[in-house]
């Protein structure tokens, strides 16, 4: 099913906590809602599932309206971060409750469901604990009971709210790649709500990154992280290196046409900055505060030598073998050129002309 959201806005009181939201999603597509506390992507969520009605705005399921339609008409299925289980229900009765809560004439025989249940148990893969109560089912397990409950009145629309939010790291890991095997296999449009980067890019077909009851940007993953449209997003996304105002001529070559003012920030990711022991042209001196090995890429905390600037580089395992490993008081040479400067909300040229080789700082003109 397909689902566009026209000028959607959703406000609490005197708050705005969705304003204005544009928004198509294709049927089929695995949708991240991505942002901080506050942001409008929960509130978003239960607009589209009908628990929560807009101040404004239309909601269509396939270009049909159902913006004043109940939760029952919607044929959403969701999936809350506290699993919401029944504890005096065996796990069996929690994923068939909203089949034997139908009204009698659209009740399937109890054969019906029973088969259902079982289907529903080895897809989520609990076969054999049907009998069992949520108390005795890790985390990880209730969750997965959790889903198999809204997959088993076949919703059309699978919508998830930080449905991994309450478990640990690695039972957190393992549900995201078989929850991603599982859209894959059933085909359900799915809109889930988290604040973890590295959840949304890693099961998203779509990231919807949400900041202040707005949509910032969207698009695939790998767009958003390498082609970052509003300074939030670029701050937001991964690790990054600011740089403000008049600093930022620090950072960029000789030659530019005007001064920074306050509003612009300059942005650049960590494994953007190029080192090398050795001076290149338009590089800056720079000394090793800190180095911190994390898995297959190596974190690096520098301090420039000649304005005392802080900034993190990273290399990969790879490259930090080949510059021979590094320690505290090593002395290197960074490269900051690919540096994207935002005024406000808008991209300034970056297209400065490279420095004389002469206005370069040499290693002889570092400060100590």
């Amino acid at each position: 099913m397909s689902i566009v959201l026209k000028g959607l806005s959703k406000t609490f009181g005197q708050f705005p906590a969705v304003k204005k939201v544009e928004l198509e999603i294709p049927t089929g597509d695995f949708v991240a809602l991505l942002g901080p506390s506050g942001s409008g992507k929960t509130t978003l969520l239960r607009l589209i599932a009908g628990l929560e009605g807009p101040n404004s705005g239309e909601i269509l399921f396939n270009g049909e309206d159902f913006t004043a339609k109940s939760v029952k008409e919607r044929k959403v299925g969701f999936v809350f971060q506290h699993y919401a289980l029944f504890k005096h229900m065996t796990i069996f009765d929690n994923i068939a409750f909203g089949l034997k809560v139908r009204p009698r004439k659209h009740r399937p025989s109890k054969e019906a469901i029973n088969s259902k249940v079982e289907e529903l148990l080895k897809l989520v893969q609990l076969e054999g604990l049907g009998e069992r109560y949520p108390s005795q089912l890790s985390g990880g397990q209730r969750q997965r009971v959790a889903l198999a409950r809204a997959l088993a009145v076949e919703p059309e629309v699978l919508l998830l709210d930080e449905p991994f939010g309450a478990l640990d790291a690695k039972v957190r890991q393992e549900l995201r790649g078989w929850l991603r095997e599982l859209h894959q296999k059933l085909n359900i449009t799915t809109v889930f709500v988290t604040h973890d980067q590295e959840e949304a890019m890693e099961m998203a077909d779509t990231v919807v990154v949400m900041n202040n009851g707005r949509i910032e940007q969207t698009g695939s993953p790998e767009n958003v992280y390498e082609n970052p449209v509003t300074p939030f997003v670029y701050s937001f996304l991964g690790r990054v290196n600011e740089f403000r105002g008049n600093s930022l001529e620090n950072y960029t070559p000789y030659g530019v046409d005007k001064p920074f003012s306050d509003k612009e920030v300059g942005y650049i990711r960590p494994h953007e900055i190029g080192l090398s022991r050795t001076f290149v042209n338009n590089s800056y001196p720079a000394e090793v505060s800190h180095v911190n090995k994390v898995g297959a890429a190596v974190r690096i905390e520098l301090r420039r030598l000649d304005t005392d600037d802080l900034f993190e580089a990273e290399l990969s395992a790879e490259k930090y073998n080949i510059m021979g490993g590094l320690k505290r008081g090593d002395q290197l040479f960074a490269e900051f050129q690919n540096l994207v400067i935002f005024n406000g909300n808008t991209l300034r040229n970056s297209e400065f002309e490279l420095p004389p080789s002469n206005l370069v700082l040499r290693p002889e003109e570092v400060r100590s």
